[in-house]
């Protein structure tokens, strides 16, 4: 083999090595603010992972580093891992033990703190974890969600703390858990949340859901679409929702009874749904009343003043042939 190709190639080699013993920041979308774990000697860089026994405590430290023109004040909040609706493992969500099949909740075991970083400063941050007085069934995925408070809406920073008694690899199950109504950059969106309950944290969960709204109208083809949805998700954690989001753009929600079918699948294992729920007009009002730029179909008002019309025109035919008769 040529000299210079075994040297290209040893080089990269080093580089690689080089990168992955490198101590990983978070994800931060803060500006000009860093977020590093100090895990101390270990291979796992990007979190923190407990391996404790019942009552123990183990202490966990965060650097800070604001690399920015003004002084940032954060906060530091414990809390459990959520799963977006794209399939992401984020900890933005106020979880509480109970919540999932929830046994611990993080926010038990740590008290939130608020820093304020100085420009061109760094700060560490220490906090000491009390694990729970029960065993640790297979994963509890916590973390610490770091944002500024100083901003109403804005970035924020992740530090996972994975809390496990034995280290051992557990799957999850996937259950319908509700249909929810939101509110998303002012248009309205139905929600059905399904639910990962066990403490495993699930890979690859494909998800195929319909919504239909029954009508009247559905016997003559004229009731409203059936709605459908076709998602994977990478990731899901342990414990928490798995939100199908149904976008309605400018088409308002509407009161009435609501059918949800459906399927979630991961590797061999499959679950099914279905169930009907019911979607009040308050709480159809309550989320329209919060869009902008909806779209009302008035297809069932103009069949009622037909057969209003419809009616009268009989009526006044049949009282004319009536009094005819007379």
């Amino acid at each position: 083999m040529n000299k210079k190709i075994v040297y290209v190639i040893s080089m990269l080699v080093f580089a690689f090595i080089g990168f992955i013993m490198i101590p990983q920041t978070a994800k931060a979308d803060i500006d000009g603010v860093t977020v590093t774990p100090l895990i101390g000697d270990s291979d796992i860089t990007d979190r923190f992972q407990i391996i404790g026994k019942p009552n123990a405590t183990r202490t966990l430290r965060i650097s800070i580093a604001n690399f920015g023109i003004r002084n940032v004040r954060l906060k530091i909040v414990p809390t459990n891992a959520t799963t977006s609706m794209d399939g992401k493992i984020v900890y933005t969500d106020n979880v509480k033990s109970g919540q999932y099949g929830l046994k611990y909740a993080f926010a038990d075991m740590t008290k939130s703190q608020t820093v304020l970083v100085k420009t061109n400063k760094t700060k560490d941050v220490s906090f000491k974890v009390k694990l729970p007085e029960g065993e640790v069934d297979n994963l509890i995925l916590g973390g610490f969600n770091i944002y500024d408070i100083s901003k109403s809406v804005g970035g924020n920073a992740d530090i996972p703390v994975w809390i496990t008694g034995s280290n051992k690899a557990v799957g999850g199950i996937v259950t319908l858990h509700n249909l929810g109504l939101d509110v998303i950059q002012k248009q309205p969106h139905i929600i059905v949340n399904l639910q990962n309950k066990e403490p495993g944290l699930m890979k690859n969960v494909i998800v195929h859901m319909t919504v239909k709204r029954k009508s009247w109208l559905d016997r003559f083809n004229l009731g409203d679409k059936t709605m459908t949805a076709d998602l994977t998700y990478p990731k899901v954690a342990p414990n928490s929702k798995i939100p199908v989001d149904f976008d309605q753009n400018t088409t308002p929600i509407k009161a009435g009874t609501y059918v949800v079918k459906g399927a979630a699948r991961s590797g061999k294992a499959t679950w099914t749904f279905h169930k009907t729920y019911t979607i009040t007009q308050d709480q159809a009002n309550n989320i329209n009343k919060r869009c902008k730029g909806l779209i009302y179909n008035k297809t069932t008002t103009y069949i009622l003043i037909v057969c209003v019309l419809v009616s009268i025109i009989f009526l006044i035919f049949w009282a004319i042939w009536y009094s005819g008769r007379s």
